[in-house]
């Protein structure tokens, strides 16, 4: 099969041609806005939300067929457009699309709706009098971060899912994939690829990002805390905004699994979890914290997981640096070697010659936001009962928390963390690939697009 076209741009026919110089105006915007608007109202909005769980899979599925070319055309051209290997690309992208497959859509689908032909028409509900229908919005407008590849396919499949006509702007870190992916679905269903524009514009540019806006009925957008506050000051009243800013995310090992026949098994999943993508989500974790008392202390857990990180560095080798993230890194192990020096409570464990992998093992149970690319702290704990107030300084931000505890134990924690903000508690080994149905920074993924109907029956007596 002839390589899928992997420009960045994926529009309407009818402008492309307007679009082909590279420039991006707000009149260009309207236009590309309005044609997926009148897709949508001809066909999209039309569909039994079941027929568009059907086409999303069989979309999905070409990605993850044996050779497929569109899974090797992202590795290829992500992997020369960003930091990371094609090795890295693909291991992500497949598995965060074998978690979008038609049994994770439709639990996503009723997790949240509970009858999710209420999309399509007016559906009775437990528990109320009459009827009800719930509406996407008609246009939705996603702006794409860039750090980890692959996630934007969650947001356009968030926006069909509720038959919304779905303009996408890439991040100039990765602008590979989400043209790809909307082509993959042309590929199974052009009707309904109609509803779907990528199109790349300078990030800020408060003009074409009006026009966008002011066609749109909700926003989606990742990014800095900074860029994610901008977007949302320049959101017309009345239009939807879901905002995903700057996360942070840790693990936690009880002192009842630090057992030697298990401790290798789970230092290897740890090392997953911080290594993938070199910890640019935000579900990646920046600190490991041990608890005392297990048959192996904390510091040796610290050892066992560089080992790891190692052996999973020799495998799937960490992406290029800039000079300023070497240089971050190469602070952070010169400051833990001083206090080495000084006899202070800390370990570094580092990569010979490189910084392809640091773990530092310090005493000080402070939460220390990683300069990322690889660098985790280990900190011993007495108890997880200090948690909660370790964390407090940074709850604005916290995420997901991997769990390696008895479930007793697990499920107290996250009663503990969940008034911090963590909106995730999951296994170690699991930490970069949330289910669709997650609740995602503690919300919904649907629900904060739609609109909803109802139609009161007469009160009995």
């Amino acid at each position: 099969m002839t390589q899928p076209d992997d420009s960045p741009s994926f529009l309407p026919p009818e402008v492309e041609a307007e679009a082909s110089g590279g420039q991006v105006s707000p009149v260009l915007v309207a236009k590309v806005a309005a044609h997926i608007w009148a897709a949508r109202k001809a066909y999209l909005a039309r569909l039994p939300v079941a027929e568009i769980v059907e086409i999303l899979d069989r979309a999905i599925g070409l990605w993850l067929e044996a050779g497929s070319p569109w899974l090797d055309a992202a590795s290829r051209s992500i992997a020369a457009a960003t930091p990371y290997s094609e090795a890295m690309v693909r291991l992500g992208i497949t598995r965060l699309l074998e978690g979008c497959r038609k049994d994770a859509l439709l639990a996503l689908l009723e997790a949240e709706l509970g009858d999710p032909a209420v999309l399509d028409t007016f559906r009775t509900r437990p528990g109320t009098r009459g009827s009800h229908r719930a509406r996407g919005p008609a246009v939705t407008t996603h702006i794409f971060s860039g750090n980890v590849p692959g996630l934007p396919a969650i947001s356009l499949i968030h926006g069909l899912l509720v038959k919304s006509a779905c303009l996408g702007k890439p991040a100039s870190e990765e602008p590979v994939f989400p043209a790809l992916f909307a082509r993959s679905l042309a590929a199974v269903d052009p009707k309904l690829a109609a509803s779907v524009a990528i199109l790349p514009w300078s990030g800020g540019d408060a003009a074409v990002e009006a026009a966008a806006f002011a066609a749109s009925e909700a926003v989606i957008a990742y990014g800095s805390d900074a860029a994610i506050e901008s977007i949302r000051a320049r959101v017309p009243p009345g239009v939807r905004f879901v905002g995903h800013g700057h996360r942070l995310s840790l693990a936690v090992i009880g002192r009842e699994t630090l057992a030697y026949d298990s401790v290798e098994s789970l230092a290897e999943r740890l090392a997953y979890d911080v290594s993938l993508f070199d910890q640019q989500g935000c579900v990646s974790p920046h600190v490991v914290y041990v608890e005392r008392g297990g048959t192996i202390a904390p510091q040796e857990f610290a050892e066992s997981l560089a080992q790891a990180m190692a052996a999973f560095e020799r495998d799937m080798p960490r992406g290029r640096l800039s000079v300023e993230e070497t240089s971050a890194i190469q602070q952070a192990r010169s400051e833990a070697e001083l206090r080495e020096l000084r006899e202070e409570p800390v370990r570094l464990f580092a990569s010979p010659g490189r910084t392809a992998w640091t773990v530092i093992y310090e005493d000080d149970p402070a939460f220390v936001p990683s300069c990322l690319n690889r660098v985790v702290r280990v900190k011993p704990l007495v108890d997880l009962a200090e948690l909660p107030n370790l964390l407090r300084p940074v709850s604005r931000h916290l995420q997901t928390v991997g769990a390696a505890l008895s479930r007793e134990r697990r499920d107290r924690l996250a009663d503990a963390l969940a008034p911090l903000g963590v909106c995730r508690v999951c296994p170690i080994g699991e930490m970069p690939h949330p289910p669709l149905h997650w609740h995602h920074d503690g919300g919904f993924n649907l629900l904060p697009l739609l609109k909803w109907t109802a139609i009161e029956d007469p009160a009995e007596g």
